[in-house]
C-alpha cells in the first residue's frame, strides 16, 4: 500500500508531535512543512530525519499530488483560511483545536468541507487518553446505570507557562474556552450523549496578563434531563488537572477512582484504575499517536472520524453560548450558534 502524506501547515510546539506521530505509523510519511519562517519548519525536517519539502508558501503544499493530508496547526485565528483552501485542495484535514474563534469562521469551515467531501478530525487529542477511553467503555457497557449528572474541568495556569503572544491574545487565541478549556467541553458533550441546550455561566474577575477573565464556571442542561459542570481557570496557582467525574444511579467515578458494584460485586469503596492520567499540559505527554492512527484508519477504511468537524461545531457552540451567558448575566440557548453554523 502506497504511504499518505502529510503536509503540515505550523511548524510551533505541537507540530513536532504530529511529525513523530505521522513518523511511527508506517502507513504514513512526512511530505512537507510549512512556516513562515524556514528555520522553524528545518528543525524537525533536521530532527527527525525527513525527507520533505520545505515552504514559506501554503499553497506550494496544498499542490502537491503527494500530500493526501493536510494538518492546520497555525494560530487559531488563521485556522480557518487553511481549513478552506486544504478542502478546496481535496485534501483530509487534521484542525487543531479550537477550529475557530467565531462562528462565521465554523461555518466557512464546515461549508467547504462539506462541499469537496473530505474527512476531517479535530484534535481533542484526550480521546486517546486511557482514563477517557476507559470512561467511554464504561458508559457503553452501562455501569453508571442511569447517569445524571457530569462535570469535567480544565485546571492549567496557562498564561505562567507557555507564549503570552499567543495565549494571551484575545485576537488570537479567543477566551479561556477556545485557547483550552474546549478540552473539557468536549469530554462533557462525549461523557454525556446528549446534545446541550442551555448554558448559565459566570466569568472570574482576577488579575492576570492575558486579554481576557482567565476563569469561566458554567453549568449545562442536556435535552434528556442530565446537568453538568464545567470550570476553566488559567488563574490557580497549582499543577495542571483535568478532573472528571461521572455521577449515576449505579456507579461513580471520580477521575481514575471507580465506585461500581453492578461491575465489582461487593465493593464497598473507591477502586482506582490504573492507567495513564491526562494530568500534564505538555503536549508531549497527549496521546497524538492515537489520534493520528485513527484518522488514517478512518481514511483507507472510509469511516467517519470522530471528533470531526461537524461534532467539534456542537462543542463550539457551546463555548460561544458560555462566553455569551458570562458576559450578559443570563442563561442562553446553545441552539442560538448552531443556526449561526
Amino acid at each position: 500500500m502506497d504511504k499518505l502524506g502529510a503536509a503540515i501547515i505550523g511548524c510551533g510546539w505541537v507540530a513536532e508531535e504530529y511529525v513523530k506521530a505521522f513518523q511511527k505509523d508506517e502507513r504514513s510519511e512526512i511530505r512537507a512543512l510549512v512556516s513562515r519562517n524556514c528555520a522553524n519548519a528545518e528543525r524537525y525536517r533536521d530532527r527527525y530525519n525527513l525527507k520533505c519539502a520545505i515552504e514559506t508558501d501554503a499553497d506550494q503544499a496544498l499542490k502537491r499530488e503527494d500530500v493526501d493530508i493536510v494538518v492546520v496547526c497555525t494560530p487559531h485565528n488563521v485556522h480557518t483560511q487553511y481549513v478552506v483552501a486544504a478542502a478546496e485542495a481535496g485534501k483530509h484535514i487534521i484542525i487543531e483545536k479550537p477550529p475557530a474563534l467565531t462562528p462565521q469562521d465554523v461555518r466557512k469551515q464546515r461549508q467547504a468541507v462539506r462541499k469537496n467531501k473530505v474527512k476531517t478530525v479535530v484534535s481533542f487529542v484526550l480521546h486517546w487518553n486511557p482514563l477517557l477511553m476507559t470512561i467511554d467503555k464504561l458508559i457503553e457497557q452501562q455501569v453508571f446505570g442511569d447517569i445524571f449528572m457530569i462535570e469535567v474541568d480544565y485546571l492549567h495556569r496557562i498564561w505562567m507557562t507557555t507564549n503570552l503572544k499567543w495565549y494571551g491574545s484575545r485576537e488570537v487565541s479567543g477566551t479561556a474556552l477556545p485557547t483550552a478549556g474546549i478540552h473539557a467541553i468536549d469530554a462533557l458533550r462525549w461523557f454525556a450523549r446528549s446534545p446541550v441546550e442551555e448554558v448559565f455561566a459566570y466569568h472570574a474577575r482576577t488579575d492576570n496578563p492575558v486579554e481576557y477573565p482567565g476563569t469561566i464556571s458554567l453549568n449545562v442542561k442536556f435535552q434528556d434531563g442530565k446537568i453538568g459542570r464545567s470550570m476553566t481557570t488559567f488563574d490557580a496557582k497549582m499543577p495542571y488537572r483535568f478532573p472528571i467525574g461521572i455521577y449515576g444511579t449505579e456507579g461513580s467515578l471520580r477521575n481514575n477512582e471507580l465506585f461500581a458494584p453492578k461491575l465489582l460485586p461487593g465493593q464497598n469503596d473507591f477502586a482506582r484504575i490504573p492507567c495513564i492520567l491526562p494530568d500534564s499540559g505538555d503536549v508531549s505527554h497527549h496521546p497524538f499517536q492515537g489520534e493520528v492512527s485513527h484518522f488514517l484508519d478512518c481514511i483507507i477504511n472510509d469511516r467517519r472520524p470522530f471528533p470531526d468537524l461537524e461534532d467539534a461545531a456542537l462543542t463550539q457552540a457551546v463555548c460561544f453560548a458560555a462566553d455569551l451567558s458570562a458576559e450578559t448575566g443570563k442563561p442562553v440557548r446553545v441552539s442560538e450558534f448552531e443556526k449561526q453554523m
